[in-house]
């Protein structure tokens, strides 16, 4: 990072990442045709940005940055069925995807109390690692925990293309309290099994946020904020998710949908010595039962959360 003048400023930076995996399976679970396999993958990565300010109370920033990720051992050798009639083989042959970013941003500083901005981001994901039809032994459908099911595997395979934005706003008021809401709204596609058309991304989840009051006074400090996420109806869903009813909510056609869900959290702590914090919380506080997007995990209901954290 370089200070060109008092309202300008260069950051940059390179990566040089190596990483190699070595996998042996074991047949006697799955009769898989491959024994082991080996990967070496290897990228130079780096950032350069930009950073003005006009004034004190202003800030506009630009950067751009590569990124890449190599296959790891749930990667190449999972062996499961994410949906009835499909399971997913491993692939021995993959490889390692690729990203390309850039962002730009904005920041404002109100009377020295509200801190407002909003970050725009566009992504390009290259030789993506998604899941898509297979073969396993010349068949394109096996017969897997006793129903015939189709072979898909994690492929490299597509382009994904993600682009969106941040809004934060950060207040403080009078009397100690205070204002928290972050906004993050992002859209995703990628290639189509044929590599022809645009779908929805699966790893792109619905827009979400966050929203909340605190307030703090000497050693005590409460927060109240809610956490929620829109939803996907069954339209906006990726192909790959729309087969997976088991995981979602089911809307009156049958079909499966993302439903948009809201929690509202209180917390707090108290500073008992300058080394010794008590603190508590209750989370979902109305008991809100959701599912975070694509996990197929039900979410904790209502969570108390008593804690207390020593320094030394």
């Amino acid at each position: 990072m370089h200070d060109l003048t008092e309202r300008f400023t260069v950051s940059a930076g390179a990566r040089f990442s190596w990483s190699s995996l070595d996998c042996v399976f074991d047949t006697t679970l799955f009769p898989y045709p491959a024994t082991s396999t080996s990967l070496s993958n290897s990228a130079l990565t780096g950032n350069l940005g930009f950073a003005y300010r006009p004034g004190t109370d202003w800030k506009l920033s630009l950067d751009f940055s590569t990124g890449f990720r190599a296959p790891n051992v749930d990667d190449i050798g999972k062996v499961f069925d994410s949906e009835p009639g499909a399971v997913i083989v491993p692939n021995p042959d993959l490889s390692a995807e690729y990203a390309y970013n850039a962002e730009a941003g904005i920041e404002k500083v109100i009377a020295q109390r509200v801190r407002a901005g909003v970050t725009g981001f566009y992504s390009v994901l290259d030789n993506a690692m998604v899941r898509r039809p297979y073969s396993l032994n010349g068949q394109d459908s096996i017969v897997y925990d006793g129903d015939l099911s189709e072979v898909t595997a994690i492929q490299n395979a597509a382009q994904a293309i993600v682009y969106g934005f941040v809004i934060a706003v950060e207040a403080k008021l009078r009397a100690g309290f205070g204002v928290d809401v972050r906004y993050n709204w992002q859209h995703g596609v990628e290639q189509d099994d044929a590599n022809v058309d645009d779908v929805p991304l699966r790893h792109s989840p619905p827009p979400f946020g966050q929203a909340g009051i605190s307030w703090q006074r000497k050693k005590v400090r409460l927060n109240l904020y809610t956490q929620f996420s829109d939803g996907f109806d069954f339209a906006e869903l990726p192909p790959s998710e729309q087969a997976k009813t088991p995981i979602y909510a089911v809307d009156a056609n049958g079909d499966p949908y993302a439903p948009s869900w809201t929690t509202i959290n209180l917390k707090g702590s108290y500073q008992i010595t300058k080394g010794l914090l008590a603190s508590a919380g209750v989370e979902n506080i109305t008991d809100q039962l959701y599912r975070p997007y694509s996990s197929g995990i039900s979410a904790p209901g209502r969570n108390f959360i008593v804690a207390l954290r020593a320094n030394f």
